[in-house]
């Protein structure tokens, strides 16, 4: 924390060339929570931009009263969700959501595995489940959030971050799991 305190003291006295040191720590974790609640990649694209331009805006009010990125990312969070409401009023009732994966590739887990490496497994896994059960696990698993961490960014309860995240488990195992049958079933 005592980097980003420095990051800040030189924003505000002026070095706006230090606000690069924010994007590039955070914009990895910004776009991956905003990829799960658009599901789009230029969107979720556009509202790391605006998160940004935000969090740039809101540093002087900043008071360090709980880690930076646990602000920034319910910055990001909120944002992501503001665009999703306007997107949905704006959208027909079909939502077009490309397939990223052929079903010919879901039945061949030994055919994923040979092209791609067990982190772009787990990331195809994470966008089948719904966007609240990735963006959880991602924040959990990936960017290492306590629940009290996501519980200041998503606004949920401890108790309903418990037991989406055990869902969240279930759900990505049972992902997986499929995936790991039809390797299983080549093999023999």
């Amino acid at each position: 924390m005592g980097e980003e305190r420095q990051w800040i003291a030189k924003i505000l006295a002026g070095d706006t060339n230090c606000f690069s040191c924010f994007v590039t720590k955070y914009q990895h974790m910004a776009y991956t929570i905003a990829y799960r609640i658009m599901e789009n990649r230029e969107e979720a694209e556009e509202v790391v931009q605006d998160s940004f331009v935000k969090m740039y805006r809101a540093l002087p009010d900043f008071q360090f009263g709980s880690k930076f990125s646990t602000w920034f990312y319910k910055i990001v969070y909120h944002t992501a969700l503001t665009a999703q409401r306007r997107q949905s009023v704006f959208s027909g009732y079909e939502e077009a959501r490309p397939e990223e994966i052929t079903e010919q590739e879901v039945n061949s887990a030994s055919g994923l595995l040979e092209r791609e490496d067990r982190k772009a497994i787990i990331l195809n896994v994470l966008k089948e489940l719904s966007s609240d059960e990735s963006l959880l696990l991602s924040l959990f698993y990936l960017e290492e959030c306590s629940i009290e961490e996501i519980h200041q960014i998503t606004d949920y309860t401890v108790s309903n971050i418990k037991v989406k995240l055990f869902r969240a488990r279930k759900h990505f195992y049972e992902k997986l799991k499929l995936i790991m049958k039809y390797e299983m079933e080549e093999l023999l």
